[in-house]
Order: C-alpha cells, then sequence, then structure tokens
C-alpha cells in the first residue's frame, strides 16, 4: 500500500467514528493536560492507538510522531521516513460542541519534508488530500487556494491560542489585527489550514504551533498553490523547533510578514 493510500483508508475508516463520538460527546472521558484548557478525551487516544498500530502493521521501522503520550517529541533522525498525526485538532471544540470545528490529521514525511497527507473533518464528512507534486484535492475536487491580493480584503485566522501565545500575539501581530478585511478564530489549526486551501480563508496566523498540527496542512495548501512558511519569512520545518506558522494564499504573504514585523 501506498502512504496516500494508507492515509486515505485511514481517515475514510475513522470519519465516522469521530463523528459518532462527537454526537455522544456528554457520555465522553475528558482530562485536562498542560492546563484546564488543555484538553484530552478518550476520541484522542484511541484515534492515535488505531493509526499507530496499523503503521507498526503495514510500514514497520517507520518513525511516528504524534501528539499524545510518548510520541509526543522529536523524531530520532529529522531526515527518517515518519509519520505525524494529530488524532483530534480542535479538542476544545469537539468537547464542548459549540460548532463541529475539529479535525484528524495525518501526514507521512521524509526528510523533514511532507510528502503525503490527509485531514478529515467530521463535522462535515469532508477528507482533504495532497500527494507533492500531484495537487490537492477535498472529495476529488481540486484545490486552490484565493485569489484575493491584498490583506485590507482579506480573511484571516488569527488564532489565539493559549495565554503565552495571545502575549506573543499581542506584541507582534497588532497591525494585521486592525487592518485585515475579516478576522476569525477556529480554535482548530488543521480546520483553519484546510480553509486557506480551499479558498475560504485567505491566511492563518500561529504564534507557536507543533508538527503534528501543521504537517498535513502544509503539503495541502502548497499543493493548492499557497506559501507556507515561518512569521520571519523563513522555511516552514517540521522538525525545526522554531515557532510561528504563517500560511496563506500566497498573494498577500509577503504584505502580512511586514505587517507583523512592524
Amino acid at each position: 500500500m501506498t502512504e496516500i493510500g494508507f492515509i486515505k483508508c485511514f481517515l475514510e475508516d475513522n470519519i465516522g467514528y469521530a463523528r459518532a463520538k462527537f454526537a455522544d460527546r456528554a457520555s465522553l472521558t475528558v482530562t485536562s493536560k498542560a492546563n484546564a484548557s488543555d484538553l484530552l478525551t478518550e476520541v484522542d487516544l484511541t484515534l492515535q492507538k488505531r493509526a499507530v498500530d496499523q503503521i507498526r502493521a503495514t510500514f514497520p521501522g517507520d518513525e511516528i510522531v504524534a501528539e499524545e503520550g510518548e510520541f509526543s517529541r522529536m523524531p530520532a533522525s529529522p531526515n527518517a521516513r515518519c509519520w505525524v498525526m494529530d488524532p483530534i485538532d480542535g479538542t476544545n471544540n469537539f468537547v464542548r460542541g459549540m460548532f463541529p470545528v475539529f479535525a484528524i490529521s495525518l501526514a507521512f514525511a521524509i526528510h523533514g519534508r511532507t510528502v503525503a497527507a490527509g485531514m478529515a473533518y467530521p463535522g462535515t464528512g469532508d477528507i482533504y488530500l495532497a500527494e507533492e507534486g500531484k495537487g490537492a484535492f477535498v472529495n476529488e475536487t481540486r484545490l486552490l487556494v484565493s485569489q484575493v491580493q491584498q490583506v485590507a480584503e482579506s480573511r484571516v485566522d488569527l488564532d489565539f491560542g493559549g495565554v503565552e501565545d495571545r502575549n506573543a500575539w499581542m506584541e507582534r501581530a497588532q497591525s494585521l489585527f486592525r487592518q485585515s478585511g475579516q478576522v476569525r478564530c477556529h480554535g482548530s489549526a488543521v480546520a483553519a489550514i484546510g480553509q486557506v486551501a480551499s479558498g475560504d480563508l485567505d491566511a492563518f496566523v500561529h504564534m507557536t504551533l507543533n508538527p503534528w498540527d501543521y504537517a498535513a496542512g502544509m503539503l495541502v495548501v502548497e499543493e493548492a498553490g499557497g506559501v507556507c512558511s515561518r512569521l520571519d519569512g523563513k522555511t516552514l520545518k517540521l522538525f525545526d523547533g522554531k515557532d510561528g506558522v504563517l500560511i496563506t494564499n500566497g498573494a498577500i504573504h509577503k504584505e502580512i510578514i511586514r505587517l507583523i514585523r512592524r
């Protein structure tokens, strides 16, 4: 089985499970991790275990990086064959049920570069897939980023994150907040990045993020014609340990970098 074939099958097999658990979320087992708002559910753990077990059976010897437990660390070698997973991105949305904006994200990387990726959105049933050099698709429909040319006309997701992220955001991105045409915060990086790929958003900005938050999304956006970088414009890499993520339609990328620097 190819890596993209594995990703597609895994997402198709598990999107219904996540949707069913969301519908029955009142009975979920929920705990906290780093702080009271950093939530962990049985669904996160189950989806991650399913992925780990299936990857080990299908691709023995590959590295695995994922959000929960022992897998939330960088790979032993940044150049290894590596799977990167976020079992539920937007767990607060998933638990509280404010709106069904949460996602399952799975990517495959070689030499620290994502080459196959998928993101599933149980709330809508959509599955986004991309392979390096072969385009990005949602449910077999080609994805293309928007053609918005100016920040003043753009729709930007400024992910406020935790308290520390918000403090950094206030220091660096006030000009972007004031000058963006519309501002959103979906509370799920994977969901927002997917919307950049589909053209529903024009940019996504986050002060930190771990590799599992953007490993799949960055390839989907790039294959849809967008641009990904660090906040200073430098190359966005998976395992360099640096902070700050900027993902855009490409047309407004440099303007946003200037506003953040200001």
